[in-house]
């Protein structure tokens, strides 16, 4: 159960996202992309101070047993904590460039050419019935 706890943050950031391009503006959806990357971020840099300070110190050895002590001593909130973040990582950026690159593309003025087409396109829709 506890490992369904990992994928809050990712679910938060896909909703938010899908929510603003549903309901939200041009500038509150890049703001979000932009937010959203620097709030991950700056999770992944809570995950490494808690696995660097809050953990036990770790066994010295060599092998197998080394590694099943040392990840033994690893609490289960900084886990948790390192889990969200990289997989919001792995969600927001990616996000992130698909919100920068349909957001700035349709925020460029149409050329002539293209409302040009455009009124070609729909005309011949209507021409043959499709519109």
């Amino acid at each position: 159960m506890a490992w369904l706890v990992l994928f809050v943050l990712p679910a938060v950031i896909v909703v938010t996202w899908i929510g603003l391009w549903w309901r939200g503006s041009q500038g509150v959806r890049l703001w979000f992309a932009a937010l959203s990357v620097v709030g991950v971020v700056l999770t992944c840099a809570l995950g490494m101070y808690l696995l660097r300070y809050d953990s036990e110190p770790m066994p010295y050895g060599d092998g197998g047993a080394y590694w099943a002590r040392s990840m033994s001593t690893i609490s289960e909130e900084t886990v948790l904590v390192g889990g969200n973040a990289i997989l919001g990582l792995i969600v927001a950026v990616p996000l992130a460039v698909i919100s920068a690159i349909a957001d700035l593309a349709r925020s460029r003025p149409p050329s002539p050419q293209r409302e040009e087409a455009a009124d070609a396109l729909e005309q011949w829709g209507r021409d043959n019935g499709y519109l």
